[in-house]
């Protein structure tokens, strides 16, 4: 029962923050939603709440994915191959690597491990967040397929990367070569299995539409559960479920535009049922951030006041460091935003500060284990942090 209240509720404030965005709409609407999950916490029943990183992954995450997908631009993303790879694969290692190296710079007491582990956390950007940031937003057409792209194809190494240093921090041990094979075996098994496992549904769905099943009975709910089925078998066999869900998206987009889904009904109200999920689903992501808020307040207020920030200027110059490297990037035509052409200051800057973090770096810095050496991990964290930030020593 206690589980219905929560969803219930977070429903609720999703419905109550859209309400007043439509009356206050000069504010952005990721505000209210934050605030109403804020508000929350006054209740009882999300007091010292804690959210399942598992369940966030494939219980939200993937259908939106899967969403972002199947409305994503097939003809502008077969001409950005080289901005996917260059972005969300070359940049994102990249960030991962000098965040890391910079991070242990500045707090060398930190293992080199779980600075990697930060860094990555804050790398992978999110197209939900960049879609409800720029909504109403005039940019430059080739800058905003590339972050597009970037957001869609990126997750997988921030994901990748994460995994190898936690490993690493709590084993102690470290193989370049074995990160290296499993960031290819998920990245690329990811793409593939969500390809073949995209047409397979894609042709099951059509038989069924075929079979004159009833849409609302069969059909619809057969689509929504698409996602899920797809991110719990690339997961299972060592993979990356959200490439598969991006991927397994875009061939139904594909298939939908060729009318390949036969009728027009079918269509009409797939269409109309995933952007009443997404958008639901999209509002609950940041009704939870606002909800763990008070969770990360509360660990923070413990910390000493200089201690909290010099956190907090560390944070400042992380994001900054990254916003230069992208600038970097792009400047130094790595991108190719006008093919043979450097790209302008303009775009290089739009580039830099496009990359908008969200649900998937939420839900890394979420699955830090609970415990770590029998004892809780936030209490090691505190025994690292209680040494000046200068300290060289290990």
């Amino acid at each position: 029962m206690e589980a219905f209240y929560l969803v219930a509720l977070l429903i609720v404030a999703t419905i109550i923050s859209n309400m007043v965005y439509t009356v206050f709409p000069k504010i952005p609407l990721t505000f209210y939603q934050i605030a109403c999950g804020f508000l929350l916490t006054l209740l009882p029943l999300f007091r010292d709440y804690t959210l399942h990183p598992e369940f966030f992954m494939v219980g939200i995450i993937a259908p939106l994915m899967f969403n972002d997908g199947r409305n994503t631009d097939v003809s502008h993303l077969g001409n950005a191959f080289h901005h996917i790879m260059s972005m969300a694969v070359y940049l994102a290692i990249l960030t991962a690597v000098v965040i890391g190296t910079f991070a242990h710079t500045m707090m060398a007491i930190i293992p080199l491990s779980l600075c990697f582990a930060l860094a990555a956390i804050v790398t992978p950007t999110d197209s939900l967040a960049f879609s409800s940031i720029t909504e109403g937003v005039s940019l430059p057409e080739n800058v905003s397929t590339v972050l597009e792209s970037e957001s869609l194809f990126n997750d997988a190494s921030g994901i990748v990367v994460f995994n190898l240093a936690l490993s690493s921090f709590l084993t102690g041990q470290f193989s370049f070569s074995k990160g290296l094979i499993n960031f290819i075996i998920s990245f690329f098994g990811g793409l593939i299995i969500g390809l073949i496992a995209g047409l397979a549904f894609v042709k099951l769905q059509t038989f069924l539409v075929n079979k004159s099943m009833d849409t609302s009975s069969v059909i619809v709910p057969f689509s929504l559960m698409t996602p899920f089925a797809i991110y719990l078998i690339s997961e299972h066999l060592g993979c990356s479920g959200i490439l598969a869900v991006v991927a397994a998206g875009i061939v139904y987009g594909l298939n939908q535009s060729r009318l390949k889904l036969t009728t027009t009904n079918v269509r009409l109200v797939t269409g109309a049922t995933w952007s009443i999920v997404s958008n639901l689903l999209n509002g609950i992501v940041f009704v939870l951030l606002g909800v763990t808020l008070p969770t990360v307040i509360s660990n923070i207020i413990p910390l000493s006041s200089t201690l909290t920030i010099e956190l907090a200027c560390l944070a400042f110059a992380i994001y900054l460091l990254m916003g230069i490297v992208r600038f970097l990037w792009a400047k130094l035509n790595f991108i190719r935003l006008n093919r043979d052409q450097p790209s302008t200051m303009k775009e290089a800057f739009l580039i830099a500060i496009g990359g908008v973090h969200g649900t998937i770096t939420l839900s890394m810095a979420l699955s830090l284990p609970l415990t770590l050496s029998g004892h809780a991990f936030l209490i090691e964290m505190k025994s690292y942090l209680s040494q000046p930030l200068s300290s060289s020593s290990a």
